[in-house]
């Protein structure tokens, strides 16, 4: 951002020369010049009035939140005109990001100390990494707690009592499956799989009738990590006992290991059995995820805007939603996976925070959320949205998963090179024919690449999981 301020600065120097001699001559002059001076001061415009040329405000604004939440950077675009015609002088540039750039751009303008003043990242780790860096601004500095309490699920992008990004939505992780689908496979339509005994039940006899039980894509490695985030903590007590692993604290690094070869084993035989359809590996995330709608696959893993939108295709009566079967035994395999996942901040090197800070806050103003909320089926992290504004019954059933307890997306408390290094190559492994003991020894490997090769990273995540 930069201020480019308009001022006309006049300086004046008066030398009075008498053409003519006498007392009157002299006194007739000074009268004028008294006279002059006043009706200077009388127009010349004060600074601050309203003649004054306004200050200019230049925001550059990073943004993704496209792969969540189709329509949304529309919505943003639509709430940038509005704020600028609201306030003269600001001018917003939005920049979209993808789901490959998201990560790695931010961490070469970080570098580099320029780029935007405003990014979104990744909820937890994605934000507070780079924080512990010097490239994250605290936004909690420059917006009241009093308007903060209003936001939802804060505690993902918390540190040390200090809040360092905003959230927009939150976004849940359902199975859901096509009712038409079970019953011509003569299962129960209106009842989900709960347990993992019914979900493998359900799995077998779809495809004992030819019909694929699970449709999606893992081209990039994005199912690989839904399955880490949803059924690795099935099977913990707790997130420390991550965080500790990657740490590498006492023996907690093989102990996660070890959990993470019984999950992949899981994984490993949902594909030998067939379950998953076969061109996984070769299908991103989109691509997988067309097979539901298009009827070619009986159950998916999607998000909230995924789910609403497939049964505006399939029909809402043919579509039915869950929470992910129980897998684990762990003390949080019954919370559910909800994250406000897209996270607004402010930049360190930005040089008008405050500016930054009151149009973010703008963005949670009651209008602004129902507008979200109606333009793009999300559900907005404001505890002032109105839910009586949700009238589908779907995605009343979804925001009900979304709020109704704990909910934990374990893929936000690994730092983004392991998640990009090990997590999402280690689900491809397993899509492409491997075993979960070579998705285990890729973890691994990686593990102790990172705490050798980038040591003030691993400190900076050690100090963080020791503290939170």
């Amino acid at each position: 951002m930069n201020w480019k301020v308009s001022a006309t600065e006049a300086s004046t120097s008066t030398r009075l020369k008498s053409m003519v001699g006498g007392r009157v001559t002299h006194k007739l002059m000074a009268m004028f010049c008294v006279a002059s001076v006043a009706l200077a001061m009388a127009v010349v415009p004060i600074a601050g009035t309203a003649n004054a040329a306004p200050k200019k405000t230049s925001i550059t604004y990073w943004f993704w939140g496209e792969g969540d939440i189709p329509g949304i950077t529309k919505w943003m675009q639509q709430r940038i005109d509005t704020y600028q015609k609201l306030n003269p002088g600001v001018t917003i540039t939005l920049v979209p990001q993808s789901n490959s750039t998201i990560i790695p751009s931010f961490a070469l303008a970080a570098q580099n100390k320029s780029g935007p003043d405003i990014d979104t990242q990744w909820a937890t780790l994605p934000v507070l990494l780079p924080a512990l860096q010097g490239g994250v601004t605290p936004i909690s500095k420059y917006v009241k707690s009093s308007e903060t309490s209003k936001w939802l699920n804060t505690s993902e992008n918390q540190y040390k009592g200090a809040l360092y990004a905003m959230p927009l939505y939150v976004i849940g992780v359902p199975l859901v499956w096509n009712k038409k689908l079970f019953k011509k496979a003569g299962l129960n339509p209106n009842k989900a799989p709960v347990t993992w005994a019914e979900f493998l039940a359900d799995c077998a006899a779809l495809k004992a009738h030819g019909i694929t039980p699970i449709g999606i894509g893992n081209k990039a490695g994005d199912f690989g990590a839904w399955m880490f985030a949803i059924y690795e903590k099935q099977a913990l007590n707790s997130i420390s006992e991550l965080t500790q692993g990657v740490a590498n604290t006492g023996n907690a690094q093989a102990k996660l290991l070890a959990s993470l070869k019984k999950m992949y084993t899981m994984f490993q035989g949902l594909m030998s059995k067939g379950y998953i359809n076969s061109n996984v590996a070769s299908l991103d995330f989109a691509q997988g995820w067309q097979l539901f709608p298009e009827g070619k696959a009986a159950m998916s893993f999607t998000t909230d805007g995924n789910a609403l939108a497939w049964a505006k295709v399939i029909g809402q009566a043919n579509t039915g939603v869950g929470e992910p079967p129980i897998w684990g035994t762990g003390k949080l395999a019954k919370t559910y996976d909800a994250t406000q996942s897209s996270s607004e901040f402010i930049t360190s090197w930005s040089p008008n925070k405050k500016a930054d800070a009151k149009f973010l806050t703008w963005l949670h103003t009651p209008s602004n959320m129902v507008a979200l909320n109606k333009e793009t089926g999300a559900f907005p992290a404001d505890s002032r949205f109105p839910k009586s504004n949700i009238t589908n019954a779907l995605a009343k059933t979804l925001d009900g998963f979304d709020t109704a307890g704990t909910s934990i997306w374990l893929e936000n408390f690994i730092p983004p090179s392991i998640d990009t290094s090990a997590d999402r190559p280690a689900g491809q492994l397993i899509t492409s024919g491997g075993t979960a003991a070579q998705a285990v020894a890729l973890w691994k490997q990686q593990l102790q690449l990172w705490q050798s090769q980038q040591p003030t990273q691993f400190s900076q995540f050690k100090t963080w999981a020791a503290n939170s």
